[in-house]
């Protein structure tokens, strides 16, 4: 029997507590054939190695796991593409404690292109941590995604702004069934670890494209206990934002 399915995550941001009570979360409410990871593992949270490590014990196969522009920028340590100083700071201090075996996971492991398609359920679908002009830093937000090339696909599953939307697109195309219509559908799990929507729970998404129903989840987790792990030596910036979701 075909499994169909899936628990979408994005931007853990080595955020342990919070991947804990997604991962807890989706198994006592739902069966879980697989999921898909859309980037950002690593960086911003104080616990990367523990988060890559909690990812090698899941159950579930992992359909997909893409690198996002953290990881891309702790491999190549290109740091220019951060917007601000302590941005650069904070990525050079998790290169600093990711041990080897957790860089050799992120270089033999994960997808290292930002992007991926695969074929679920006879669904056509592209994982992308970006958009698709830029796979790792893009935002692919309402705005850009009016892109002939999505038509391509019937599901775009995207990251990194941490802000959790589905919409859709109907593209013109030749086809009397469907009135010359292609529908897309645009779907952002929000963040796990670092979520900008002014919600500071844990969030993710159920998708079961049997019945194509999507479920944006948001959890509770242990936020105080996250916030204890960071040194006074780091910007509380990252410590701060994770009390209100910005």
């Amino acid at each position: 029997m075909q499994k169909n399915k899936y628990i979408v995550l994005s931007d853990i941001h080595g955020n342990l507590s919070a991947l804990q009570a997604v991962l807890d979360d989706a198994t006592k409410k739902y069966t879980v054939d697989g999921i898909i990871i859309l980037g950002d593992l690593i960086d911003y949270g104080m616990r990367s190695n523990e988060v890559i490590s909690e990812i090698q014990k899941l159950s579930y196969p992992i359909m997909v796991n893409l690198w996002g522009n953290h990881e891309k920028a702790v491999m190549d340590m290109e740091l220019t593409r951060f917007s601000s100083d302590r941005g650069r700071t904070m990525l050079k201090y998790t290169a600093s404690k990711l041990t080897a075996e957790n860089k050799a996971y992120i270089q033999n492991n994960m997808s290292d292109n930002g992007c991926k398609e695969l074929e679920l359920n006879g669904l056509k679908i592209l994982t992308i941590h970006g958009n698709i002009d830029d796979p790792f830093w893009g935002k692919l937000i309402l705005d850009t995604s009016n892109d002939i090339r999505y038509s391509t696909y019937d599901i775009v599953l995207s990251g990194h702004t941490h802000r959790p939307f589905l919409f859709e697109r109907y593209f013109k195309c030749i086809s009397e069934k469907f009135r010359n219509e292609k529908k897309t559908i645009f779907i952002n799990p929000g963040s796990v670890g670092q979520p900008r929507n002014h919600n500071p729970k844990a969030q993710y998404l159920y998708m079961d494209l049997d019945s194509m129903e999507f479920d944006f989840r948001s959890v509770d987790y242990n936020i105080a206990a996250e916030q204890a792990l960071y040194p006074n030596t780091i910007d509380s910036f990252y410590k701060d934002r994770l009390s209100i979701g910005v």
